[in-house]
């Protein structure tokens, strides 16, 4: 069976208004800490940890365009940080996911990526 990859575009090339990050992000304690001691966000840019499947998770509250973490212009503060959390690294897990994403309209440039050899 041949299995086909899929190229993803770079975010920071593609005209989609960051609206894949228009609800917020998820991040683990780890991820939380490192971004805060680095001095990517504050505290007060998370919601309250919560449990979701028995793991504490953070989430980046929302401001006018989606995630507090964006830029006034475009693109996220993480994306050259070193710091992006694993949920923005991995989106969208699968094709599933993409395909879903993709009808709801925040995942705008599933439209043009391609598959490779």
């Amino acid at each position: 069976m041949r299995c086909n990859k899929i190229h993803l575009p770079n975010c920071m090339e593609i005209n989609c208004a960051d609206d894949c990050c228009r609800y917020g992000v998820d991040v683990l304690p780890e991820e939380y800490r490192r971004i805060i001691l680095s001095n990517l966000a504050t505290s007060q840019e998370f919601t309250r940890p919560y449990k979701r499947d028995g793991e504490l998770i953070y989430r980046t509250k929302l401001g006018k365009r989606g995630c507090v973490l964006l830029m006034p212009r475009r693109g996220c503060r993480l994306h050259l940080s070193g710091h992006k959390p694993i949920t923005c690294q991995t989106f969208p897990k699968n094709l599933s996911e993409a395909k879903t994403a993709n009808r709801q309209g925040y995942l705008p440039c599933l439209d043009i990526m391609k598959p490779g050899p």
